[in-house]
């Protein structure tokens, strides 16, 4: 990005949109990540789709999701093996 700078919002809203979905905000950030995007897609496949898509080409090491961690983490303490 220091040789060749770039906005890579138009990059993003490309891909997340070939699913059906809509990016809603792009930000560059110091600290731990080197920015947030804030997207919906239809779907779960359509939205890892996208981040494996995305991924292939170099662009992203790695991404969270809150809600669904939060979602999954709630479910996960429900769990009863054996019952």
């Amino acid at each position: 990005m220091i040789k060749n700078p770039e906005d890579r919002r138009e990059a993003a809203r490309s891909y997340i949109e070939s699913v059906g979905g809509k990016l809603h905000g792009f930000w560059y950030a110091f600290g731990g990540h080197d920015g947030w995007n804030l997207w919906e897609a239809p779907d779960n496949v359509s939205m890892a789709s996208v981040v494996l898509a995305i991924g292939a080409g170099g662009a992203l090491s790695s991404c969270e999701t809150v809600e669904e961690t939060m979602e999954v983490l709630g479910k996960a303490k429900s769990i009863q093996p054996g019952s």
